[in-house]
């Protein structure tokens, strides 16, 4: 970081000074404590918004951005103390577009003296209001106030409630994902009516012996396990990395290699595939690519050899579903559903709503029920066991959940929960859980994790030997769980 930045222009809400005065003036330092209790400031040129962090420790600092199109912003700087630096736009646009902004202080010693300003394009739109023709001046905007102080809000504090969904053509919208330009928040797979993407009716049906599965599973389990982001490549990764591949990615020609389980689906086609993808670092060592181009997501399970620049592409099973179908059918996990359905990405946490139900796994199951196409490793006591493609849902309502005295990840999950429920799509483990897609979807193209990113700034995150803990078992009764008819979700009941 340089000692000393290049000489700037004061400015006012109406006039800019045109005079270059040295950075350390005390004229640019009045400027900049007025700018800093204003979260947007008028210019002739177009508007300064500045931005206290809503989180902050020593190394990073998270800024909540609302109601900016990122379109707008034409520049950003980092204010620590005295000092400043220019930040990358593209990634503070991708941010923006979030609504959350997260920076890297570096070796930063003044954490309640950041300042994120963002320069942004001046409105046109005054010109347009009838006063304005009239020749009566447009109304000044009233500034509003930038929080004072940038501490982590306690972790058990409410939240808002989450915005509006996204508009629909954003859950469609998939030709341009590559690395580095990976979905928002709005986009999820499958057709609307997916069996992941059907909010569950109210009073539907639930099975026979619901309270029974469920008593089961909480007195063997007390909850889901905990969660956890950061690990991405290493043996502990049992996630599910998800790439987008483009038209100048190798080709590959998939080969399974297990020989005893019948003819593989997927045998001799040939994928695109980005050249750094990667499967997850676990035993099973999953690896979907999700191909726009081809209407088709394959789904790889236990990938053992991927030559670099194409070629025979090893793994010992696999399948395929259609992206605009409904995620089921494919035969990489022991339900058949494709990889990327249920999985919970960092974006939509980040954006506190995910639209879709959750991918559940379980210890062991006993059989299986629609939408599953398997069940996996069998209960050796199947009694009130659940079944592969079980569905449960969180019996809580959507006011209930925001009175719950936890971090807004969490309600993100329940709402989930309690809208789209979650389906048994894989056994393992010591209880049931909900995942995460595995960090190797950006690690691979040498990118950060975008969980890990966002995680550390997050109340009731805890670190843990490098990574990050998300205990969702605390704070909520998970005896209100309940099983959903199977009958319910194939619609014949």
């Amino acid at each position: 970081m340089p000692k000393e930045g290049p000489p700037e222009r004061c400015r006012d809400a109406d006039t800019e000074v045109s005079t270059v005065l040295p950075p350390r003036s005390l004229i640019c330092i009045a400027a900049l404590v007025v700018l800093a209790t204003l979260a947007h400031a008028a210019t002739a040129e177009g508007r300064l918004a500045v931005y206290a962090p809503k989180a902050a420790s020593s190394k990073r600092a998270a800024f909540r951005v609302a109601g900016v199109p990122a379109a707008s912003v034409r520049g950003a700087t980092l204010r620590v103390g005295r000092s400043h630096r220019s930040l990358p736009l593209r990634r503070v646009r991708a941010g923006v577009r979030r609504g959350r902004v997260v920076v890297r202080l570096g070796s930063a010693r003044h954490p309640r003296r950041i300042r994120l300003m963002l320069r942004l394009r001046a409105a046109r739109d005054a010109a347009r209001k009838p006063e304005a023709r009239q020749g009566k001046p447009a109304p000044e905007p009233v500034p509003a106030p930038v929080p004072s102080d940038p501490v982590p809000s306690d972790p058990v504090s409410p939240d808002p409630v989450p915005p509006d969904p996204a508009p629909a053509d954003c859950l469609t919208a998939g030709t341009a994902f590559r690395a580095g330009n990976w979905p928002g928040d709005c986009w999820r797979p499958f057709a609307p009516a997916s069996p992941f993407n059907r909010p569950i009716p109210d009073g539907a049906r639930l099975v026979s012996n619901s309270s029974a599965i469920v008593r089961r599973m909480v007195s063997l389990y007390r909850g889901p396990g905990k969660m956890s982001a950061g690990d991405a490549d290493t043996v502990d990764d049992y996630l599910h990395p998800l790439y987008y591949p483009t038209a100048s990615d190798p080709v590959f020609t998939l080969h399974c290699y297990e020989t005893s389980w019948g003819t593989c689906p997927i045998e001799g086609h040939r994928i695109r595939i980005p050249d750094a993808a990667r499967p997850a670092g676990g035993s099973d060592a999953h690896l979907a690519v999700i191909d726009h181009a081809s209407g088709w997501e394959y789904d790889l399970y236990k990938v053992r050899s991927k030559p670099s620049g194409g070629g025979v592409l090893e793994f010992r099973w696999g399948g395929r579903t259609r992206l605009d179908g409904d995620g089921l059918g494919s035969n990489a996990t022991a339900a058949h559903f494709a990889l990327s359905a249920g999985i919970i990405r960092p974006e939509e946490l980040a954006a506190g709503r995910i639209d879709h139900a959750l991918f559940m796994v379980v210890k062991c199951t006993a059989g299986m029920v629609y939408p599953a196409g398997g069940g996996g490793a069998q209960c050796a006591d199947p009694a009130d066991a659940p079944a592969g493609g079980m569905r449960f849902q969180l019996d809580y309502t959507s006011a209930e959940i925001e009175a719950l005295a936890v971090p807004r990840w969490k309600k993100t999950i329940f709402h989930a929960l309690a809208t789209y429920g979650a389906y048994v799509g894989d056994t393992g483990g010591t209880g049931f859980n909900f995942q995460f897609q595995s960090g190797s979807t950006y690690t691979s193209f040498g990118h950060e994790d975008r969980l890990v990113d966002w995680a550390q700034t997050q109340p009731g995150v805890t670190p843990y030997n490098g990574k990050y803990v998300f205990d969702v078992g605390p704070g909520v009764d998970w005896s209100r769980l309940r099983v959903i008819d199977p009958c319910v979700t194939s619609g014949t009941c």
